[in-house]
């Protein structure tokens, strides 16, 4: 292998690394709730989110090859489908990096509470770079946890919305009663 060829992995992966912590980022500054809502699941547990982001990812990979198979608007499709995975997923995994990065805490966390994910995100790509454990292993397992938790946490939220509003009728009927007090 020539200097070159050495160089140009180590730049993609170096590449790859930066762009992770930023997407983590962009997804903390873009759905703030959302992120938190991940991170105090993840701080509990990660098994169920990643048994319930197994699913999910088996729907993606299936949906994607079919596409793949119909022709050139089909990849362009399939590309779009995972696309929008990666980033819901990556949504959820920034909320996992927060939890990781608030386990080493810091006291500028008050100030600036985007460093536990910065921090928390380092620690995990830091481990994405074991040989076959963190390529095979920790890449795929987080991001499955990402789409799990991340699904669960906007289910619930989803959950709690419908819950909370009161029904159409119930609606008309306190507007009916108040016109004709």
């Amino acid at each position: 292998m020539l200097m070159a060829d050495t160089m140009s992995v180590f730049f993609v992966i170096l590449g790859t690394l930066l762009a992770f912590s930023g997407l983590w980022l962009m997804c903390r500054g873009l759905w703030p709730d959302a992120v938190e809502a991940t991170a105090q699941r993840c701080v509990k547990r990660i098994w169920p989110y990643f048994l319930a982001g197994i699913p999910l990812t088996l729907v993606m990979i299936v949906s994607t090859k079919v596409l793949f198979a119909i022709g050139p608007a089909g990849k362009i499709t399939g590309v779009g489908v995972v696309c929008l995975y990666m980033l819901q997923a990556h949504a959820g995994v920034s909320g996992l990096a927060t939890a990781i990065g608030r386990r080493l805490p810091s006291p500028l966390d008050e100030r600036s509470p985007w460093r536990a994910t910065l921090r928390g995100g380092i620690a995990l790509e830091l481990t994405y770079l074991l040989p076959i454990l963190g390529w095979f292993v920790i890449l795929p397992a987080s991001i499955i946890i990402g789409t799990g938790a991340i699904n669960v946490a906007l289910l619930a939220k989803l959950r709690f919305q419908t819950t909370q509003q009161p029904s159409l009728a119930q609606t008309r009927g306190a507007v009916v009663h108040q016109t004709t007090d």
